[in-house]
């Protein structure tokens, strides 16, 4: 009877002690996920658009499109530049015109639907077009530069860790449309584009 009598006049306090280790340790369990459910994804990522190259090249020109990004959370911002040369139909302008050059410098704000920069995406922005083209009957070149509205999405694929490849659609409305003179010979560039291409890149988680 005595030993149960030790027994019993203990288990309260082994209770008391139990139940205060677990409400000490509640609260940093709690804090912990609570930290790690409220973490935002940061990342400094880096792509390369693959149609302003393959179009060059096939004009036996170089071209190039990189683009750097800062993501934070769902969003990101994104810096183009990107250079084209394109054979000369793809300037749609009339018979004589030739040697279309464009030059794009872009700042464009992204959503990315998926965990972590990946999956769906939509996104929206400016561009400045520097553009140039020649005529078979004239010596000079026209120049120009265009304020360009940009929209566009797409769907991103992480392929092997943060390396992804990043198919993508777009649309661009020419803000200030003009009609290009040289000599007698006038050319009017559509004010609407679109165009759908392939990129790939990397990301670097920060």
């Amino acid at each position: 009877m005595t030993g149960d009598r030790h027994i019993a006049s203990r288990f309260p306090i082994a209770c008391v002690v139990v139940g205060a280790c677990a409400l000490l340790a509640s609260p940093q369990t709690i804090l912990a996920d609570e930290v790690q459910e409220s973490s935002t994804p940061l990342a400094l990522g880096f792509n390369i658009d693959l149609l302003p190259t393959a179009l060059s090249a096939a004009n036996g020109k170089v071209g190039y499109a990189p683009q750097v990004w800062i993501g934070v959370g769902h969003a990101r911002l994104r810096f183009v530049g990107a250079h084209l040369e394109p054979p000369k139909a793809f300037a749609f302008a009339p018979n004589g015109f030739h040697t279309p050059t464009t030059t794009v410098f872009a700042s464009i704000i992204d959503y990315t639907f998926g965990s972590h920069f990946d999956g769906w995406w939509i996104g929206s922005g400016f561009e400045i077009w520097q553009s140039s083209i020649q005529h078979d009957a004239v010596a000079e070149t026209a120049r120009w530069s265009s304020t360009v509205f940009t929209v566009g999405g797409g769907h991103i694929w992480r392929v092997a860790g943060n390396f992804f490849l990043d198919a993508w659609a777009g649309a661009h409305a020419v803000l200030n449309p003009q009609t290009i003179s040289l000599g007698p010979f006038q050319y009017d560039p559509f004010p609407l584009q679109a165009e759908a291409s392939m990129k790939a890149g990397w990301f670097l988680p920060i």
